[in-house]
């Protein structure tokens, strides 16, 4: 993320840091993929930036695991 001071981040400006939309965090999220942001109000969601950073751990885990083919 840009800002490490922010706490807090929109559906657009986490799309933007994973290079998708913010129909596919929507969507990652409905799929059980993406962590749920915390709903603020009826149109609002946010997400904090350690469960970002958890999701991208977690994802640089299952990568470690993931063997190597060989070509």
């Amino acid at each position: 993320m840009k800002d490490t001071q922010k706490m807090y981040f929109t559906d657009t400006e986490v799309g933007n840091y994973y290079s998708v939309s913010r129909f596919t965090i929507r969507r990652w999220v409905r799929e059980g993929k993406f962590p749920r942001g915390k709903k603020l109000s009826s149109g609002s969601t946010r997400w904090l930036r350690t469960d970002l950073q958890k999701f991208d751990q977690e994802v640089l885990r299952l990568n470690e695991e993931v063997p190597m083919r060989e070509s």
